[in-house]
């Protein structure tokens, strides 16, 4: 509503006001109210908050490209908060070359992406990178899409990456070493090692798992527990199992909780140099590769460990003893590794065709043997404050 502003020679004073702060003002000649200068401030200051309203709505209002390129970001930004850093940095890939091949096809808006577009993008990974990597680039692109239309408002509704279907690949079938082979490697392994290597068989654990294992969080020697933790579970969450622990594997991890060169709370450490004494392993590149040289068979990897004790377990006590062993949520996951089915076996029954193997039996007497007891302790090189906050 205009003011006459006498001090300024009675001219109407026009305000526009958008919830009930002034955006604008302008001033207009003297005259009588609801006389033509009064309608013209009155007409100015509809004109002039209709102009703000919709300005405003127009900025916030993303464009197509904004929501195409903020749901990139925000996915990303939740992708590094919550999964590990290798799976992170292989999204970033992804989407990556996802936006990349979208901008040389000027295609700037979500509602452009159907399954003729995804299969397009697919088929050229395939075509460039085979087709198992175009099947990783189909699940990551599966998984974006999904969190896009949870979480990023206006998102399309339909789900272009689920209608292209899985390329075929031909894996062949993966090795997996006899029980002399892996033997043969035990033999040669030492300290740290042989017992990392009785762990990874002993749990049929993965690699991760086993690295990150703590003695406070994850090792319970008193009751002869040990907990595995993976984020398999639906949407990435975090997945916890207790395992009972063979009798050779509890002795095999009492002593090197004994006889570990630095009291550290993660179970595996590095000792190669005394600057990164204690510290977690991330990674052993060509660990594998040099012992199984070093004991004359042919090379296999952590994985092929894993895929070794599921095979024995389903050997002696049928599907379901592998699944529960290998954490796997459904059974036809497990019936990749062991391409069979079975009955329901407890745990006892798991850890008894374990040790009953040729491997497990041998434990008994790598442990007596061949685990070095002259190792000394070299706590004082270790920088327990800073290997603790690495590890936390």
């Amino acid at each position: 509503m205009p003011t006459l502003r006498r001090d300024r020679g009675n001219a109407w004073m026009a305000r526009a006001l958008v919830d009930g702060q002034q955006v604008a003002s302008r001033l207009f000649p003297p005259g009588k109210k609801y006389g033509p200068e009064w309608r013209a401030a009155k007409l100015w200051e509809e004109e002039e908050v209709r102009r703000y309203r919709t300005g405003r709505a127009q900025q916030e209002t993303p464009t197509d490209l904004e929501l195409f390129l903020a749901w990139g970001n925000k996915y990303l930004h939740h992708a590094e908060r919550t999964l590990g850093r290798s799976t992170f940095v292989e999204k970033c890939t992804v989407m990556k070359a996802f936006l990349k091949f979208c901008a040389e096809r000027n295609v700037t808006a979500l509602a452009q992406v159907g399954a003729p577009l995804a299969l397009e993008f697919l088929s050229g990974i395939e075509q460039e990178k085979g087709p198992d990597r175009a099947n990783r680039y189909r699940k990551n692109m599966l998984t974006a899409w999904k969190w896009g239309r949870l979480f990023v408002e206006g998102f399309p509704l339909s789900e272009p990456f689920a209608q292209v279907p899985l390329f075929p690949v031909d894996r062949g079938e993966r090795y997996v070493p006899p029980e002399e082979d892996v033997v043969s490697v035990l033999r040669v392994a030492k300290g740290q090692d042989l017992v990392m290597l009785l762990t990874f068989f002993f749990t049929g654990a993965r690699r991760g798992e086993v690295f990150r294992l703590s003695w406070q969080r994850d090792v319970d020697l008193e009751a002869g527990k040990i907990r595995l933790v993976d984020h398999k579970g639906r949407d990435r969450r975090e997945r916890v199992r207790w395992y009972d622990m063979h009798p050779e594997l509890l002795k095999a991890l009492r002593w090197w909780h004994e006889v570990r060169p630095c009291k550290v709370d993660n179970v595996f450490m590095q000792t190669h140099s005394f600057s990164s004494l204690g510290l977690p392993f991330t990674q052993r590149m060509h660990f594998m590769e040099r012992i199984c040289r070093k004991a004359g068979v042919k090379p296999f990897g952590f994985h092929a460990i894993r895929h070794k004790s599921a095979a024995l377990v389903f050997q002696a006590v049928g599907l379901n003893g592998a699944q529960i062993l290998m954490g796997h949520s459904r059974a036809t996951t497990t019936d990749i590794y062991v391409r069979s089915c079975g009955l329901y076996s407890d745990q006892g029954e798991i850890l008894a065709a374990l040790g009953q193997s040729s491997i497990g039996q041998a434990a008994e007497d790598l442990l007596k043997n061949f685990m070095p007891h002259e190792q000394q302790s070299h706590e004082a090189y270790c920088n327990q404050t800073d290997v603790t906050s690495v590890v936390q």
